[in-house]
């Protein structure tokens, strides 16, 4: 690819971009297994469990629950954001998504938010990975337990065991397990980008079989009764016991509910399962033909998978399984209270306790679910490296940390280093390193913190999408010339906005005022003890390493003479 040079009239280059290294080698298909390998997870498997992450009460509507027909309501507005990308990444089809659109896009301070939302987003996939890591963990418990229950061998029926010190996945049995996981997901993201592409599509296609094969033989072969008769032979546990938990727990309710006490907190949450929907337009700048056709297939189609998961597939399972016995499991999990045989709600677990005898269809489903969380976790560090590309090629960090290897065509240096973030991770995950006041109870990261951090860190990168919308077509005529859906763009962006605004205002922004303003009160506590005690001190901590940042970049820039509104007046190289 040609060089491209910028320098003033008369004066020596005070910059000098050459083509950033990248080779158009993905393709629409590959796309869209990207964004489904992203936003999937543990999804397939572990879906009721996200009935009750919002400690709010779910009730039923028509046949869905309140938590699916949000799933639904999320997933319309979110079409309205794959339009946003789809539209941009047409006109700037470069890696780095909206780093490279809000650079450009917002006048004067656009580097500054597309830096902080760039790094609070790469730092909300590392949570997001920090979490999938012993999920895969959990879910291999989960397959052991599958064939115990099966085949009655006791190997796999001590398959809780696994992994465990002191009856948890800690320690140094945690520590060793999570190495050989961050081992394997090195082994996938170092591939060739070509040969990485096709990972992800094979495996993802596998994946989304075992969904398939969840659903038809779960709705044909699994009932209540027979899941509540055999409950306590294999667990200890009795559906009456479920289901008071879930009474108790606050999560039975009843229709669907509005109140900005409930629905915003949902909302959030479903926003938490779809997170990587749209991330092909993160690495545009490798995905061959049309752009714009790419892109919004990829999107769309992943969101699609997204909303259908996230409502007629779980909804219609958990009501097999009796939807009241969901959320009380799914409320002692993330409670720290016992739950059936230790582990989370999961269907495929579940559904051997309803069917026995069906065991080797649920642990095909198992085995498909442990690889989904593990291919997840090398999507989100090829998403990190992207961004890092881009802020390289925008002098944001050194030209090294993005500098593309020859072999990957990818930036070998930022996946290395996100990998070695992920080590850092699961040692504060397996050891007791933090202060119990930072990570309570006992000084280790937990899953439902790094679910709430991720979700809070996430922040602009869900609200500046809109933004962008609302103002290129006057910010930056030059570039939105040719752009899709031109003169719609903003009433798009307008409302993606509003409908992200009213969900962290009230699910994040409102509920921290409310608390701090309580805890300042006499025998409350003081406020920096509930920052502590809920993550928000490390999100604040990190927001303000990210300006502290920039300021020190900015400042390095403008001594070494470089003239950086020149440099975001164009695009990245591509």
């Amino acid at each position: 690819m040609a060089d491209t040079t910028a320098a003033p009239s008369g004066g020596r280059a005070l910059f000098v971009r050459q083509s950033s290294g990248l080779v158009r080698e993905v393709s629409v298909r590959n796309a869209l297994f990207y964004n489904t390998a992203a936003f999937i997870g543990i999804t397939v498997a572990w879906a009721p469990v996200f009935y009750t992450l919002a400690f709010v009460p779910i009730g039923k509507k028509f046949g869905l629950t309140s938590y699916g027909w949000t799933a639904i309501l999320v997933g319309i507005c979110c079409i309205f954001l794959g339009l946003i990308f789809a539209s941009l990444a047409t006109v700037m089809p470069r890696s780095g998504g909206d780093y490279v659109f809000t650079s450009r896009l917002i006048p004067g301070v656009g580097p500054f938010f597309a830096w902080v939302e760039s790094f609070t987003l790469v730092f909300a996939s590392l949570a997001v990975i920090a979490f999938e890591i012993p999920i895969v963990l959990h879910n291999t418990q989960i397959s052991g337990d599958i064939i115990g229950i099966g085949t009655g061998v006791g190997f796999f029926k001590r398959a809780n065991g696994w992994f465990t010190s002191g009856g948890s996945v800690t320690g140094w049995p945690g520590m060793i397990a999570a190495l050989v996981v961050i081992a394997l997901i090195l082994l996938v993201v170092i591939q060739p980008t070509r040969r990485f592409h096709r990972i992800v599509t094979a495996l993802g296609a596998f994946g989304l079989l075992s969904w398939v094969v969840m659903w038809v033989a779960g709705l044909l072969f699994v009932h209540r009764a027979s899941f509540e008769a055999n409950l306590p032979r294999y667990t200890g546990f009795t559906a009456a016991a479920l289901q008071k938990a879930a009474v108790t727990g606050g999560v039975v309710g009843h229709g669907f509910s509005w109140s900005t006490t409930v629905l915003p907190f949902i909302m959030s949450v479903i926003l938490f399962q779809y997170i990587g929907f749209q991330y092909s337009a993160y690495i545009a700048g490798e995905v061959r033909g049309n752009i714009k056709r790419g892109i919004l297939i990829g999107v769309l189609g992943a969101l699609f998978f997204a909303v259908v998961m996230n409502s007629f597939y779980v909804d219609t399972l958990g009501n097999r399984l009796g939807t009241t016995n969901m959320l009380g499991w799914g409320i002692n999990y993330w409670s720290g209270k016992p739950t059936p045989l230790g582990q989370a709600t999961a269907l495929p677990l579940a559904s051997t306790i309803a069917r026995p005898g069906l065991w080797p269809i649920w642990l095909f489903v198992s085995v498909a679910a442990t690889l989904w969380p593990l291919l997840l976790c090398p999507v989100y560090i090829s998403l990190i490296s992207r961004i890092s590309l881009a802020w390289s090629l925008d002098r944001q960090v050194p030209k090294w940390f993005g500098e593309v290897n020859e072999r990957l065509r990818a930036p070998l240096n930022a996946i290395l280093t996100a990998v070695g973030l992920c080590v850092v991770l699961a040692i504060l995950q397996n050891f007791a390193l933090l202060p119990h006041s930072i990570a309570p109870p006992n000084g280790k990261l937990n899953l439902a913190s790094t679910v709430w951090f991720s979700i809070l860190m996430a922040l602009f990168s869900w609200v500046l999408p809109g933004v962008n919308a609302m103002i290129s077509r006057f910010s930056r005529p030059d570039l939105m010339r040719n752009a899709p859906w031109r003169n719609t763009l903003w009433a798009f962006g307008l409302i993606w906005l509003a409908f992200a605004v009213f969900t962290y205002w009230f699910a994040g922004i409102k509920p921290i005022a409310n608390a701090v303003s309580t805890s300042l009160q006499p025998g409350k506590g003081g406020a920096l003890s509930y920052f502590n005690n809920t993550g928000i001190t490390l999100t604040i901590a990190l927001y303000v390493i990210a300006v502290i940042i920039y300021i020190i970049v900015a400042i390095k820039n403008r001594v070494s003479g470089v003239e950086m509104s020149l440099l975001y007046k164009e695009l990245p190289p591509d």
